[in-house]
């Protein structure tokens, strides 16, 4: 990543070309989290007429591709110039990782009347699939019980499940209007109306049942072994491992759940 280019579009050194091309630019981005389902609601919200997603799954613009520049960014939406929503969906963009920590800001400073997607899962359930997703790629990833004593594979697992300080960057520079929150455990139990509540507040004729597939199943998408990562079997963790971990997470998972309207006791913890 160009620390350069980051400090110049800070500045909006950019905004004459994003202003220019503002009929090409996202109107709408689904920000995270990582292994919550994220690609499922993609893939189900891209079959909506009005609704064009990026050729590039996850551009992460926003962050670590900043230095491809905004020529590169714009021609993943190029052929969506017809539509009436743009969206793309880069997870990293609520990820713990230094490389995003200016994500929100940057966005604000380009996109500001923009609309973001949230959606999160039981933080516990999250951080255990995106190991095993992170060791399914890289054998050398360390071992999941190595989480309270390897500062890097903590700051991403454990950091990508704290929601609410995640989400808190955004609420700097976004109105909550602007914010739209899903719950992978209610995406799956009544996909319905969560795909009809997601397209209202995108501003869309809601299709949900002909988004739906057959029975209506969701296609769930990017499971552990798919894409030629191997197979990651669920990690058995110390339970003190486990117990220090939780109470990092617990307090943040409370102001999630309360932001949202959900009971505090929501996910199991």
């Amino acid at each position: 990543m160009n620390k350069t280019s980051i400090k110049k579009g800070l500045k909006g050194k950019y905004l004459a070309f994003a202003n220019k091309n503002r009929h090409l630019l996202p109107n709408f981005i689904i920000i995270g989290s990582a292994k919550s389902a994220t690609t499922t609601l993609r893939i189900v919200l891209q079959t909506h007429p009005d609704i064009f997603f990026s050729r590039m799954k996850e551009p992460k613009f926003f962050g670590k591709n900043f230095n491809e520049g905004w020529e590169w960014y714009t021609s993943k939406f190029i052929l969506g110039e017809n539509f009436p929503l743009r969206g793309e969906a880069s997870t990293m963009y609520t990820s713990n990782s230094k490389k995003y920590r200016r994500s929100a800001k940057l966005m604000n400073i380009y996109l500001p009347e923009i609309k973001l997607i949230y959606i999160v899962r039981n933080p516990w359930d999250r951080l255990v699939s995106q190991w095993r997703h992170r060791k399914g790629r890289d054998q050398n990833t360390p071992e999941f019980n190595s989480i309270t004593t390897n500062k890097r594979l903590g700051r991403l697992l454990v950091g990508c499940s704290m929601y609410y300080k995640r989400l808190s960057e955004y609420r700097k520079y976004y109105q909550d209007k602007q914010i739209h929150c899903i719950t992978y455990e209610d995406f799956l139990s009544k996909p319905n109306e969560i795909l009809e509540n997601a397209q209202l507040f995108l501003g869309v004729e809601p299709r949900s049942k002909d988004l739906l597939l057959e029975n209506g199943h969701l296609p769930l998408e990017n499971k552990a072994g798919e894409k030629g990562r191997v197979y990651v079997e669920k990690p058995k963790w110390d339970n003190e491992v486990k117990e220090a971990i939780l109470q990092k997470i617990r307090p943040d998972a409370k102001k999630m759940l309360t932001y949202m309207g959900k009971s505090t006791d929501y996910w199991e913890l």
